[in-house]
């Protein structure tokens, strides 16, 4: 979990972007920038604006909107979510459900054999005792309950991301879950100056001047960005691709 205000705070802050100029550019204003970057989302008009918001902001700033909007949900909007019967309900009781449908198969089925004898001895004008008919008692086959597969999950095998100043220095930031997740390296990376990450999940690294930087994954060459601005990149086993 991330704080959806520091987040956006510190990316514009990172960006040298004054809140005038975000208000300028997004036509959001300023006091609902601050009210987003103080998680002080009671300020604004409806949930509806807050989302809007968001995403707009989010997008002005790099981030990704889908990653906050989920986060906002999650956090601030009422739990809408409710089990009819106290959370007792039929889809939470599979086998209840059964046992209550094989008695009663079982129960109407004597109930057809009863009154076939009665029919009989009704009808039996000679006095003697009716000869019983056979009855076949068909009882349900029970279903059985597939046992649960155990499978084997192999761990991913780690691989190997190298980050290569090579044009120049460079602000470098490493994130994983996504560009807004938890940050495992940060650093201005002198030229010349290499920096090496195992992993095991795909990352997320955003550089400062990407074309001085070169990436490679396993020891093999996976991107050269050519970009001169600010930009995100997500890195996995296969290679990069630019946000």
């Amino acid at each position: 979990m991330f704080e959806i205000g520091s987040t956006l705070r510190e990316t514009r802050v990172r960006r040298k972007t004054t809140l005038q100029q975000a208000e300028d550019d997004t036509k959001i204003r300023v006091k609902y920038i601050q009210a987003m970057e103080n998680d002080d989302f009671d300020l604004m008009p409806s949930a509806a604006y807050v989302k809007g918001f968001l995403r707009t902001y989010s997008d002005y700033l790099g981030l990704d909107a889908d990653v906050m909007i989920e986060e906002y949900r999650s956090r601030f909007e009422p739990n809408e979510e409710h089990e009819p019967f106290g959370g007792n309900s039929a889809l939470g009781r599979p086998h209840a459900h059964r046992r209550r449908n094989t008695l009663t198969f079982i129960a109407v089925i004597c109930l057809l054999i009863i009154g076939v004898l009665y029919v009989i001895g009704r009808g039996n004008s000679t006095g003697k005792p009716p000869t019983p008919l056979p009855v076949t008692v068909i009882s349900p086959t029970p279903k059985t309950t597939p046992t649960a597969q155990h499978t084997t999950t192999t761990a991913t095998a780690r691989f190997t991301v190298r980050l290569v100043a090579a044009g120049g220095a460079c602000w470098v930031q490493v994130r994983t879950t996504g560009i807004a997740g938890q940050v495992v390296y940060e650093s201005t990376m002198a030229q010349g100056q290499s920096h090496a990450i195992k992993t095991r999940q795909p990352i997320y690294v955003r550089l400062g001047v990407p074309a001085y930087v070169s990436i490679t994954v396993d020891g093999r060459s996976a991107y050269t960005p050519a970009e001169t601005v600010s930009n995100n990149y997500k890195v996995t086993r296969k290679g990069v691709v630019k946000l």
